[in-house]
Parts: C-alpha cells; sequence; structure tokens
C-alpha cells in the first residue's frame, strides 16, 4: 500500500493564533527580567520555575515551524523553490529590523563614544546578525547600565531555525518518500533524544561551530514537529487521544518535576493538535492581520529595552506598553515588508 500524501494546504486553522501567543508569551517572559526584578512569570511562580511562558513560546515556535516546513519541502518544485521560500520568510523582515534598530540606537548612543556613523562595530552588529550564526548583540555604550545589555537578544533562535531548514534540505532528494521521511526523522529524533538525556555535559561543552546543546534541545522539537506532520497528524484517529493523554502527562511532569528534557513527549501533540483546529479567532486573523508573529517577536526585544531605558517600568507596565508597540509593529512588518517579500515566491522555479 503506498504511504498516503502529505496534507500541503493552508487552512485558516490555529496556527497563526498561536504564533502570535507564542511570540506574546516571550514578551511576558522578558518583562520579567528586561526590568531587573529578579522575579519569574507568572507561569514560573506557579510551576516553581519548572516552567516559563517564554520557554514554551519557542519550542512552540520550532514545533509549529518543524511541522509547517516539512509540508513545504514535500511541494517545494525544486531545491530552489524550497530556499527562496525560506530566505523571503526570514530576511526581510529581519534585514528591516534591523535598520530600524541601528535607526533608533542613533538617538541613545553616548556622543562620548566614537561617533556613531564611523563606528565600525554599528556596522558589525548589521552584518553578524543578518548572517545569522555567531551574531552579536552589543554595542559597546548603548543599554551599557540596564539589568541586560543586550539590544535584541531574540534574534539568537533564528540561526537555529535556519540550521534546520538546511537539515531538511539534506532530505530533498527523499522528499515524497514519506516512508523514508518518516524512518529518517524518527531515528533523528532518537539521536536527539539520547544526547539531550544522557550526554548534557558533553552537549554544553561543544560551543564551536554552533553551541551543540541548543541545536539538541531546540532541534527534538522541531524534527517532532515534521515526523508528525509525515503521519498526517491532522487525519490521523489516535491524535485525539494522545492529546488528552499529552495533557496529563505535561500535568505529572510540572507535578514531579520530571526532566524538562522529556517535555518534547507532550508538548508538541498540544501544540499541533490545537494548532489543527479552526476557530473564529483564528479565521478573523487569517483574514485581517495574516500573520504578525515572526514581526512581534522581532520587534518586542529591542521596544522593551527603549521603554526600560526611558520609563523604569513596572513588569506589568513594561509587558502591557511593550505589547502594544510590539503588536502594531509586527502587523506593519507583516503588511508591508514579509507579505510583500513573499509574493515574490511567484517568481521563483
Amino acid at each position: 500500500m503506498s504511504e498516503p500524501a502529505i496534507k500541503t494546504e493552508r487552512a485558516a486553522n490555529n496556527f497563526d493564533l498561536l504564533r502570535i501567543l507564542f511570540a506574546w508569551f516571550v514578551i511576558v517572559s522578558h518583562s520579567y527580567v528586561l526590568n531587573g526584578n529578579g522575579a519569574s512569570d507568572p507561569l514560573g511562580q506557579l510551576t516553581d520555575n519548572y516552567l516559563i511562558l517564554s520557554f514554551i513560546g519557542v519550542k512552540g515556535f520550532f514545533v509549529i515551524s518543524g511541522y509547517l516546513i516539512l509540508q513545504s519541502l514535500t511541494r517545494s518544485k525544486s531545491i530552489l523553490d524550497y530556499l527562496a521560500k525560506r530566505i523571503l520568510r526570514i530576511f526581510p523582515g529581519l534585514i528591516v529590523v534591523l535598520l530600524v534598530t541601528i535607526g533608533v540606537l542613533y538617538f541613545i548612543y553616548p556622543t562620548t563614544n566614537v561617533p556613531y556613523l564611523l563606528n565600525p562595530v554599528i556596522y558589525n552588529y548589521f552584518w553578524s546578525n543578518l548572517k545569522l550564526f555567531d551574531p552579536t548583540f552589543y554595542i559597546p555604550g548603548v543599554f551599557d547600565h540596564l539589568p541586560s545589555r543586550a539590544i535584541n537578544g531574540s534574534l539568537w533562535t533564528i540561526e537555529f531555525e535556519f540550521l534546520f531548514y538546511i537539515f531538511l534540505l539534506l532530505l530533498f532528494p527523499i522528499q515524497k518518500n514519506i516512508k523514508a521521511l518518516k524512518w529518517i526523522l524518527l531515528g533523528m529524533m532518537v539521536v536527539l533524544t539520547v544526547g539531550n538525556i544522557y550526554f548534557p555535559a558533553t552537549l554544553l561543552s561543544i560551543k564551536k561551530p554552533i553551541p551543540l546543546e541548543i541545536v539538541f534541545d531546540l532541534g527534538i522539537y522541531f524534527i517532532t514537529g515534521s515526523f508528525l506532520a509525515c503521519i498526517n497528524w491532522n487525519n490521523w484517529a489516535p491524535s485525539r487521544y494522545l492529546f488528552w493523554g499529552s495533557i496529563l502527562l505535561l500535568l505529572t511532569m510540572i507535578v514531579f518535576k520530571i526532566d524538562r528534557a522529556w517535555l518534547f513527549t507532550c508538548l508538541p501533540f498540544i501544540i499541533l493538535y490545537i494548532g489543527q483546529k479552526q476557530s473564529k479567532a483564528a479565521s478573523w486573523i487569517h483574514q485581517k492581520l495574516g500573520d504578525p508573529s515572526y514581526g512581534i517577536y522581532l520587534y518586542a526585544f529591542p521596544l522593551q529595552q527603549l521603554i526600560v531605558y526611558y520609563c523604569k517600568p513596572s513588569s506589568f507596565e513594561l509587558f502591557l506598553y511593550a505589547s502594544i508597540g510590539a503588536f502594531a509593529l509586527g502587523i506593519l512588518s507583516w503588511k508591508f515588508v514579509e507579505k510583500k517579500a513573499l509574493m515574490l515566491k511567484k517568481y521563483i522555479k
């Protein structure tokens, strides 16, 4: 019997809604970190810091990304087609946020330092973040006296996202062989799990050319999402029972503080089950907002740093102001940068 084809049609399901929610989770967590009060976000306080909202937000992004990008791989007409879609999704929004950030920082850059436009560190900040790997998060003299000196600490995840895109690209020769894809991805899940559970110290010690601990930590969520795409998760009969079992498992892990490396056994199933459902909110977002989650994620951190720099807010004030600003900037980024860039896909053969 031939393997069932992967469903690739983009419906108005909850994925856009979830990604916006996950970006908002990151804003909430950072609101308790960037103002330096030392407190954890509400979920961290509730679970004795076993889980925090940004953990779920970042891992959720990678689960959904793995799920959708695997589908994109199977329907890509060529390697160029696949790469072009990935580049158009990541880089236009990133380029604009870097340029906007550099423009805004001009007004808070210390006049006692090297003149702003003559400082090579400014240009290095742009190019090092644009090339993704080994990014730069600091400019001397900017935010030096804040609890965090980072200009946009959220950019650290993008290099790993793109790394996983490249990994899936290696599977392009067997893109239509769903059975082979399932076995390779399952094997990767085993390797990543063994590394995370039994060799964390070894992974932590390997920093170059890329931090291996983070590759394994985020990779298990991305690859699990990709594997679930291969088994047609949205049409798989046991998915409902696995969803409720995953809820129960998650609660058990929180209560008994089981090693968080095992959270991949429940979080992806919960996220993808909810993501595949449809809702009125999802339909409204799909029709009116599109997908502003990436822009929200890109702009939130530097906006929060500016709010802390000028206002010295409480955690709630920082969360409130940053949420309003980041959502507005994310919507603008989607409508005027990302969406228009993605329209160029039709010219790629």
